[in-house]
C-alpha cells in the first residue's frame, strides 16, 4: 500500500482546513451464512473532524518507514505490517464497507459498540478507512464511571469511546493494510475462513493415505485454534504438500534429526495419530518448517509457517 500518497493527502487538507470525515460506531452481528455489521453514523463538527485527523496522521506518517510484507495469520517479525487484498477477506469486508453506505443515524446505550471506523475523503471520491477495536471495559458493567472535578467525584454515562492515534487496519483502494494481527482476525472473523480452508486441505491430503488414524486427526486439528490457521495457509501453499507426499522418505530422517513427537508405522509409509500432542509437529513437518542452513548446517525450524 502506498502510505506517502494517504498522508500527502492528509497534510493537503490539514493546511487548507478542509478534512472530510465521517465516523461511525459499528456493531458485528453474527449471521448463519458470514459475519455482518450495522453501522451507527455519529454527528461531527467542522472543528472535531480536523482534531481527528491531526490525531491519527503521525501514526500514518511514521508507517511510511514501515517495511510491508504478506499477511500472514501465524503472526509476523517485529517492527513489520502486513497487507492483503479484500479478496483475501471475502464477503465480510464487502459486509464491512456496505454497512457504511447505509448507516442507522441514531446510537442509544442499548448499541452494541464493537469497532469504530474513521472514513475520510482524501480526494474527491477516494477514501481511506482507519478501523479500531473498542475496548469492552467488561469489569465496569457493574460498577459506575466518573470524573474528578475540584475533588468532587461526579458520575457520567459509561456510553463513550475514545479516539486515539493508534488504529489496527487502514483500508484504501481495497487493500488492507494490517497493524495489529490479531485484530484483523477478530474484526473479520476468519476463524470461520480458517475452518473452511483447513477442511478442504484436509479432505484432500486424506487422498494421500500419508496418516493413519485420519480421522481423529482432522477433527482436533479444527478444533485447535493456532493449527486450524496453519492448515489453512496451505490452500495457498500446495507445494508444501506435494513436496511432503513426493519426499516422505525423509521425513523419517527429519523426526530423528529434530527429535519430533511423531511415529511411523512399521513399513515407513504412514505417520501413526494417536495423540494431540503430535498436531504441532505433524503440521509444521506439513508445512515444510523444519531446515538446516547452508553454511554451517545448522537445524532450524521457521515458526511461521
Amino acid at each position: 500500500m502506498n502510505i506517502d500518497i494517504i498522508n500527502s493527502k492528509l497534510i493537503e487538507l490539514l493546511i487548507s482546513n478542509t478534512p472530510k470525515l465521517n465516523l461511525f460506531i459499528i456493531e458485528k452481528i453474527k449471521t448463519d451464512d458470514a459475519l455482518d455489521y450495522f453501522a451507527h453514523k455519529l454527528s461531527l463538527s467542522r472543528s472535531l473532524q480536523k482534531e481527528i485527523v491531526e490525531i491519527v496522521q503521525p501514526t500514518i506518517n511514521k508507517l511510511i518507514e514501515k517495511e510491508q510484507i504478506e499477511y500472514n495469520e501465524n503472526g509476523r517479525p517485529n517492527g513489520v505490517v502486513e497487507y492483503c487484498e479484500q479478496s483475501y477477506v471475502g464477503i465480510t469486508f464487502n459486509n464491512l464497507l456496505n454497512s457504511l453506505n447505509e448507516p442507522g443515524e441514531n446510537v442509544n446505550d442499548d448499541v452494541k459498540k464493537d469497532i469504530y471506523c474513521i472514513k475520510i475523503e482524501i480526494e474527491t471520491g477516494k477514501y481511506c478507512y482507519l478501523i479500531n477495536r473498542i475496548p469492552q471495559f467488561k469489569k465496569f458493567s457493574k460498577g459506575l464511571w466518573g470524573t474528578l472535578a475540584d475533588s468532587t467525584f461526579r458520575k457520567v454515562s459509561d456510553s463513550f469511546i475514545g479516539i486515539e492515534p493508534n488504529f489496527d487496519l487502514l483500508i484504501y483502494e481495497n487493500e488492507i493494510l494490517i497493524i495489529n494481527n490479531v485484530s484483523m482476525q477478530r474484526i473479520f472473523d476468519l476463524k470461520t475462513k480458517y475452518i473452511q480452508n483447513a477442511s478442504t486441505v484436509l479432505n484432500s491430503f486424506e487422498e494421500t493415505h500419508k496418516i493413519e488414524g485420519f480421522d481423529q486427526f482432522k477433527v482436533d486439528s479444527i478444533e485447535d485454534g493456532n493449527i486450524v490457521k496453519r492448515i489453512s495457509r496451505l490452500m495457498t501453499k500446495p507445494e508444501r504438500m506435494t513436496r511432503f507426499v513426493e519426499n516422505f522418505i525423509k521425513v523419517e530422517e527429519i523426526i530423528t534429526e529434530f527429535d519430533l513427537n511423531i511415529e511411523l508405522n512399521d513399513d515407513k509409509t504412514k505417520i501413526k495419530y494417536t495423540d494431540k500432542k503430535q498436531l504441532n509437529d505433524i503440521v509444521k513437518l506439513l508445512n515444510d518448517a523444519y531446515y538446516k542452513t547452508v553454511l554451517s548446517g545448522e537445524k532450524g525450524r521457521d515458526d511461521l509457517r
